[in-house]
């Protein structure tokens, strides 16, 4: 697949966002996936996998922190919150029940045969981007799929696109998807219930109208790139980090 220039990467994320802006889903229909996730009474179920993500610092938490509670403020109702302290930007999911079955003993043998592989990644990221930094734009926040809400980002320039696609790309040949990669912040779910054409133009009304007096960078390191085991969708827990492989050599 050729890899897309900066421009061209922009562009189609921008296109996607404003897709998902103007199609306003009704009627609303409950989205399977989220039915793995939590439950009716927006309890976090059991979801156990492994993902590679880049934990967001303080001040970018918080930033998007303030956008969470805006939105939870006219809308907390229909969404069930994520844990701020959990706030990262995922680069690249591998073995969950998505991708491998709604088993757990089989998803933890695919944990056990990729790991090594994503230490041997982790090893060159470390060797080749230490002390490199990716600042990212956010074009708004929106929700896809009738289940994730959250903050969408593009990068700012044509070197943070390359550092970013090639960690995208360096663990899409560990643990092929062969999905898009569209770099966001999850802030939460939607619950899991109809929403009414009212609730939903009420929803989008006011996703429009933060979207439009948003102006948000964020600046991730990727030293501070980690893979975790996950458990359910407040429970993320590391287990190793790039930049134990800068500081251990």
């Amino acid at each position: 697949m050729r890899k897309l220039t900066h421009p061209e990467f922009t562009e189609s994320l921008v296109e996607l966002f404003d897709r998902q802006m103007d199609e306003l889903p009704c009627p609303w229909v409950v989205s399977e996936k989220l039915l793995e996730k939590i439950t009716p009474s927006g309890e976090m179920k059991p979801f156990y996998g492994a993902t590679t993500v880049i934990m967001l610092s303080r001040k970018d938490k918080e930033a998007c922190l303030a956008v969470r509670d805006r939105l939870f403020g006219e809308h907390g109702d229909l969404l069930v919150a994520l844990a701020p302290d959990t706030y990262h930007l995922t680069i690249h999911a591998l073995s969950n029940v998505y991708n491998v079955a709604n088993d757990n003993e089989l998803i933890k043998r695919s944990i056990q045969d990729t790991e090594p592989k994503v230490e041997a990644e982790f090893r060159r990221i470390a060797e080749r981007y230490q002390g490199r930094t990716i600042r990212m734009r956010a074009l708004g926040v929106s929700t896809g799929g009738k289940d994730i809400i959250g903050l969408k980002f593009v990068p700012c320039s044509e070197d943070d696109s390359l550092l970013l696609t090639d960690l995208f790309e360096g663990m899409e040949g560990v643990y092929p998807l062969g999905e898009r990669y569209v770099p966001h912040v999850s802030l939460g779910y939607h619950q899991i219930r109809d929403h009414s054409p009212e609730e939903v133009r009420g929803l989008y009304d006011t996703l429009r109208r933060i979207n439009r007096e948003l102006e948000l960078t964020i600046e991730l390191e990727v030293a501070e790139l980690v893979y975790q085991h996950h458990y359910h969708m407040n429970d993320f827990r590391d287990v190793f980090a790039v930049k134990e492989f800068i500081r251990n050599g």
